[in-house]
This record gives structure tokens, C-alpha cells and sequence, in this order.
């Protein structure tokens, strides 16, 4: 069986929890649906970033539910960024699968550091199986590594990104349950 292609698109906008919160709040302010969204309700100067990473959001936005789009537009800022990195893993396979694969697995065996020997261990596995992971320039697996980090900084799953100790959030049972609604096993990127 052939292994769907994977998608690193994500090097073009990191987490972008603001831009993921005002976009939420547009469409539930004004009712409307992902595709009655445009790259001019980002408020970005530049227009060729703005394009390219509105696609990026909306695609982002797509993953969630309508409740989970409530929750990011009205949540506390904590669950917004969970929700927000949440979509981010749901659109990126690769990103998910280095979720499950690498740091909930390091968090079971109390291993609570995230190493580049870690990072690149799982970047040649996939590289295996996958030949856009092989194909990708050096500049390219860079980037994508560099952004892999960043977000997991961003979501506070590390403490930060030279250190990268792994923290695994603290979940309110409503959160776990709004999660568990459209994806259970989707409880596992929070490392819970």
C-alpha cells in the first residue's frame, strides 16, 4: 500500500495562535464557514506571505470542529494554543506522527528530553518509507526541523527550544472531552 504523501507546507507559518484565534472569532462572530474566509482577515502587510500563510490557517481551521473553532475563538488562551497545535498536527502527518511516535513515547519511558539525535533518528525513518522526506534539500529538512521545535515551544510542549524538556499540559476534563469528540486518540499530542 502506498504511504500518503506528507505534507510540510508548515515551514511557511509556524503555530500562529493569534492569527488562528482571530480568524476563529471572525467566523463565529459572523457565522460564516472557512470558505467565506480571505487572506485580507489576517490584516498582513506583505501580500505573497499573507496568501501563503492563510492558506496554511484555513487548511489549520479546517481540521476542527465547530466546537473546537468555539472553544479557540473563546477559551482561555491555554486551551487556545492546545487547540491550535492540535490542528496544526491533525493537517501535518509528519508533525503527528513525530508527536506519537517520538515525544509520547519518550514521556512514557520518563524521558523528559528531546534531543536532536531524537529528531534526526525519526527524520531517517521516514525518509525510508517516504520519498519526499528523502528529497527534501538541506535548507529544507533544516527549516522543517527548526519549525518542528518552534511550535512544540510555542505550545509550551517544551520549555524551550534549546533545552526542549518535554511538559506535558494540564488538561481540564471538558478540554479531553471536546478533543475526544472528533478524534480520541487525538488526547495523545497533548501527551495525556
Amino acid at each position: 500500500m502506498r504511504n500518503k504523501k506528507y505534507r510540510f507546507s508548515f515551514t511557511a507559518a509556524s503555530l500562529q495562535v493569534p492569527t488562528m484565534i482571530a480568524m476563529a472569532r471572525k467566523m463565529m462572530r459572523e457565522d460564516i464557514t472557512t470558505e467565506q474566509l480571505s487572506p485580507d482577515d489576517m490584516g498582513k502587510e506583505r501580500y505573497k506571505t499573507s496568501q501563503r500563510e492563510f492558506r496554511e490557517i484555513k487548511a489549520r481551521l479546517e481540521c476542527l470542529s465547530r466546537d473546537e473553532i468555539r472553544l479557540l475563538s473563546e477559551g482561555p488562551f491555554e486551551e487556545q494554543k492546545l487547540i491550535s497545535f492540535v490542528s496544526f498536527a491533525r493537517l501535518y502527518r509528519y508533525f503527528y506522527e513525530f508527536m506519537i511516535e517520538v515525544v509520547a513515547e519518550k514521556i512514557l519511558v520518563f524521558d523528559y528530553t528531546l534531543t536532536e539525535m531524537d529528531y534526526n533518528v525519526f527524520f531517517n525513518r521516514k525518509a525510508v518509507d517516504h520519498t519526499e522526506v528523502e528529497r527534501l534539500t538541506t535548507a529544507t529538512q533544516n527549516k522543517v526541523k527548526q519549525v518542528v521545535f518552534k511550535v512544540l515551544e510555542q505550545a509550551g510542549i517544551i520549555n524551550n527550544i534549546q533545552e526542549r524538556v518535554i511538559q506535558a499540559p494540564q488538561l481540564s476534563p471538558s478540554f479531553v472531552a471536546l478533543l475526544s469528540a472528533t478524534n480520541p486518540q487525538d488526547v495523545k499530542l497533548l501527551l495525556n
